[in-house]
């Protein structure tokens, strides 16, 4: 507000004698030409606590690692006379194939043993062996940047997608039953008792379901198919897993007769059918993450629980009477030492940042787990094609492997290429097969799991397995079995690292409600008028359940952490699951 400098207010008995005081006013003109001066204070209190969360809870990138435990039993034996194969073999009965060399004075170049442990290894390390990995003439030329992926390749993923259309084939070693459902149909099942009270059933899975619950059967009586579930299991230890029991009140036909087979899915509320029953599928995963993003090192002096296992393989002669030379009768590579088995653990990250802000689940939910995907890439040539199945084909059907595994089965193959080239020794063998590497952005097959809408939770039901055989066209096991469905080796592609949590409770809204913090992955009941989801709990937030994650945070990007027991096992033999102690059981006399 500006005041005229040469304005002046007189009284009015000042101006003329006879005059007055009056009031008067003068317009005066609001206009700025001026401001306060405010000095700020130069420095304010800060929580540093309260600005490293609120940065850790808005940081979307991660770089997760893990240290893989690589547990290997190396199992069959075989025979080969591919020369490069023979010189680096961990030899059995040696002594017995030089005495039969000694006799004929002849031999078929055909050596008995074991592939090396190298042959498995997630980093190979015989960069120096004549005739095999160096020249001249050599099986192939090895490069040592490529040492961490002729055997294994490794990357990131996340389940992005659901097939409900996936053709499936389990069976069952105790009542030599097989099925053959679509995902979508659920759990199998054979009922193997109808006794006067009950009538059990027995799945070839886990089959998740609880005292109180229901299921509806892929059979029906009388348009009946929802039954409640009475009791689990059938007196046997950890039957209770796969065994399930209804009421028997006197069913007439044949309905549920011993031997009788279908299919089942879980419900939990036969008032709200439609909106509680499970969902059954196989999840999909994407690729994240390209090879060459890898970073994969031993992990210092860090080895597994079980022993390295070497042997001394010696130069064997015969011969050399009557002043004759002995002549030589095991290959000239000898002597070497060959290694059975090793202890070595791995370091696995990835020098890529991971941004989850965008990634959607396989549920259209926010990504809470990360995978590390592992794929046996066999570059060395002894190995087919990998096959791929679930955990209920992995045991011996007869004692023999599941037909599933059958090289000829399409059902059993992966959707990663393979590639073939003919060796550098003279004369050329071939082909050989390996598989390919995997891009950015690829999709494979995973687990066989349950969703429910209504309790919004996913069970996986079986883990995803690959299966890895011989090549017999140059390395023939001495065990049986069909040539083109062989005994092998099984192991776990997708192993998982939580980098979030879903609450174990839910959390409930009314549709009409004004709710702040509804997510957009709530499922809507029709039913109950309202939204049902599980929160997403904050970094660091660990409750009292010990449910929650607290992985170190730093330089605006996440570092979690997974201990990963990547096992190789043989067919027939699954090794114990050694990262887990069981709690001794305590009932109400203890």
């Amino acid at each position: 507000m500006v005041v005229n400098e040469n304005s002046k207010i007189i009284l009015g008995n000042k101006r003329f004698q006879n005059s007055t005081n009056v009031t008067e006013s003068e317009k005066v003109t609001l206009s700025q030409k001026a401001k306060e001066f405010v000095e700020y204070d130069r420095s304010i209190d800060v929580s540093l606590p309260q600005v490293f969360d609120d940065e850790r809870q808005l940081s979307s990138i991660f770089r997760p690692t893990t240290k893989y435990s690589f547990i290997f039993k190396n199992y069959y034996s075989g025979s080969t006379n591919y020369q490069p194969y023979v010189d680096y073999l961990y030899y059995v009965n040696l002594n017995e194939t030089v005495e039969q060399i000694a006799c004929n004075g002849v031999t078929d170049n055909t050596w008995y043993g074991f592939p090396q442990y190298t042959e498995f290894d997630l980093i190979r390390n015989d960069n120096d062996k004549p005739g095999y990995t160096i020249g001249p003439n050599e099986h192939q030329q090895f490069l040592n940047k490529n040492s961490t992926t002729y055997n294994w390749t490794h990357y990131l993923s996340y389940p992005v997608s659901n097939d409900s259309n996936k053709q499936l084939t389990a069976n069952d070693t105790q009542t030599l039953t097989t099925w053959n459902w679509v995902a979508s149909d659920g759990i199998p099942f054979i009922i193997t008792s109808n006794a006067d009270s009950n009538i059990e059933f027995r799945c070839p899975m886990k089959h998740g379901l609880q005292e109180g619950e229901y299921v509806e059967l892929s059979i029906d009586y009388s348009g009946e198919t929802i039954f409640t579930i009475e009791f689990l299991g059938n007196g046997g230890q950890g039957s209770e897993d796969y065994y399930f029991n209804i009421y028997n009140i006197g069913y007439l036909d044949n309905t549920f007769d011993a031997g009788t087979t279908g299919t089942f899915k879980r419900v939990l509320d036969t008032e709200n059918v439609n909106e509680t029953k499970s969902k059954y599928y196989v999840r999909q995963h994407k690729i994240l993450t390209d090879v060459e993003d890898t970073v994969l090192t031993k992990a210092a002096f860090d080895n597994n629980i079980f022993t390295l296992k070497t042997q001394l393989e010696k130069p064997i002669f015969y011969g050399g009477n009557n002043g004759n030379p002995p002549t030589l009768a095991t290959p000239p590579t000898l002597p070497r030492t060959s290694i059975l088995e090793g202890s070595q653990s791995y370091t696995l990250s990835f020098n890529k940042d991971i941004d989850i802000s965008n990634l959607i689940d396989n549920q259209k939910r926010p990504v809470s787990e990360l995978f590390f995907t592992t794929i046996w890439k066999g570059y060395w040539g002894w190995t087919n094609k990998i096959r791929q199945g679930h955990e209920f084909n992995t045991p011996l059907f007869f004692n023999l492997p599941s037909q599933w595994w059958d090289l000829n089965n399409s059902l059993a193959d992966t959707n990663i290429p393979t590639q073939q080239y003919n060796s550098n020794i003279l004369p050329t063998s071939g082909p050989f097969i390996y598989m390919s590497n995997l891009n950015n952005g690829d999709i494979i097959d995973g687990d066989f799991c349950e969703w429910n809408d209504y309790d919004q939770k996913e069970r996986v039901i079986s883990r995803y397995v690959n299966k890895i055989t011989f090549n017999q066209n140059f390395f023939v096991q001495n065990l049986g079995a069909f040539q083109n469905n062989t005994y092998g080796y099984y192991y776990y592609p997708h192993n998982p690292i939580t980098i979030k949590v879903y609450s174990e409770y839910i959390e409930e809204a009314e549709g009409d409600a004004e709710v702040v913090g509804i997510p957009d992955y709530a499922f809507y009941s029709n039913a109950s008028n309202g939204f049902r989801w599980r929160d997403l709990y904050p970094f660091g937030f660990v409750d009292t359940e010990g449910v929650g994650v607290d992985y170190p945070f730093t330089n605006g990007k996440h570092y979690p952490y997974e201990n990963t027991i990547f096992r190789v096992f043989p067919e027939g033999i699954g090794l114990p699951n050694i990262n887990e102690i069981v709690q001794p059981e305590i009932d109400d006399c203890e």
